[in-house]
């Protein structure tokens, strides 16, 4: 009876869900890589992570929630960043989106956001991938006007959608040769526009901080 339940508990059979819903979601972001949203199919997602496609059903209803989920499950959040001024910050942070965008699951994440807003079959990745950004470049704003960095409120939303909009048409235009940027490239692509759109977000012309000076 031992040796009978040690083989049943050995046996290859289903997978556990929780290696199963891994395999499924590393499976989905794969074919959608490969094969764009109107190639994804369920079918392909279970072929690739080797279960049954009964097994995806059971864990999400349509191929949108699981693309959905599976590029939101890969994609990081935009990391938090305190330099302690201002300035070093935006350009911190501005290298981390640049950073995360260049990622084939960074860039996995702009497309799909792109193609969601296009076709309305998926809003919510766009509105949770907004989000992120928005509460990153918030606690930025927060902490330079609690150092007591004038920020001008009027123009700050506007600063922020520049600086992410111009992150976003550099990574469209590196395009293929997006592997080619290092850190270097980065930094310095960075600083300039930082440079180019803090003082729009200042009041008064209020000169930025630099925490290396």
């Amino acid at each position: 009876m031992g040796d009978g339940v040690t083989a049943a508990r050995r046996s290859p059979g289903r997978p556990r869900k929780a290696d199963a819903e891994q395999r499924i979601l590393d499976a989905a972001i794969d074919e959608y890589l490969e094969r764009g949203a109107t190639g994804f199919t369920i079918d392909g997602v279970a072929r690739r992570a080797g279960v049954g496609k009964s097994t995806v059903y059971l864990r999400w209803p349509d191929r949108d929630t699981l693309l959905v989920d599976s590029v939101l499950a890969r994609s990081r959040a935009i990391e938090d960043v305190d330099t302690g001024a201002l300035r070093d910050d935006l350009i911190a942070l501005s290298a981390n989106m640049l950073r995360f965008l260049l990622d084939p699951v960074g860039f996995a994440t702009l497309r799909l956001t792109v193609e969601a807003v296009a076709s309305r079959a998926a809003p919510q990745v766009a509105t949770d991938v907004a989000d992120r950004h928005r509460r990153a470049a918030g606690l930025v704003l927060t902490r330079a006007a609690d150092r007591g960095e004038l920020i001008n409120p009027v123009t700050q939303a506007r600063v922020i959608e520049c600086l992410y909009g111009a992150i976003t048409l550099k990574v469209l235009a590196l395009g293929i040769e997006a592997d080619t940027i290092g850190d270097v490239e980065i930094a310095a692509a960075c600083t300039e526009l930082v440079d180019m759109l803090l003082p729009l977000l200042l009041e008064h012309g209020q000169p930025p901080q630099d925490s290396a000076r």
